[in-house]
């Protein structure tokens, strides 16, 4: 590098939109009660430095976990009273829903707000980071105006 010039960081970044339907279990009236969906957007951010193959992190791999929530409907493991063949059933705010496994997605998480969205798909980028990843941003963006952000950092 000439000039006086270091490599201060390297960050990656994605972005891609979803359509996920969920619903929220809260202890005061919402219209958020009820099954309802969003066009999500998710920016990634992920800092560190090269792995062997030159690369930060895989957007492959950021690819293939918006596939996972994709046109699904998004539930809390809390609400999963069993599965059946095939079946998850699922029992909260007064619902009982029995969808093919194949069109949810279980978060491991008590609610499926965009906060726990995003921690989920933060964990599941930890989850595949080699040892140069330093640190990962997720934002989950419901509609234009709202988003969630969350930030892992080793």
């Amino acid at each position: 590098m000439g000039m006086d010039f270091k490599v201060g960081e390297r960050k990656i970044g994605w972005h891609k939109d979803f359509d996920s339907s969920h619903f929220l279990a809260l202890p005061y009236d919402s219209k958020c009660l009820r099954i309802h969906g969003h066009t999500y957007n998710v920016d990634v951010e992920i800092w560190g430095g090269l792995n062997e193959n030159g690369m930060i992190f895989d957007f492959n791999h950021l690819s293939n976990l918006v596939k996972e929530l994709d046109h699904r409907i998004l539930v809390s493991e809390a609400w999963v009273v069993g599965m059946d063949g095939g079946v998850v059933i699922v029992e909260k705010n007064g619902k009982r829903l029995e969808l093919p496994e194949g069109e949810v997605v279980i978060l491991n998480k008590p609610n499926v707000t965009a906060e726990y969205i995003a921690e989920w798909f933060a964990e599941r980028i930890a989850e595949k980071a080699g040892k140069n990843v330093k640190r990962i941003l997720v934002r989950i963006w419901e509609d234009p105006r709202s988003y969630a952000e969350i930030i892992l950092e080793r």
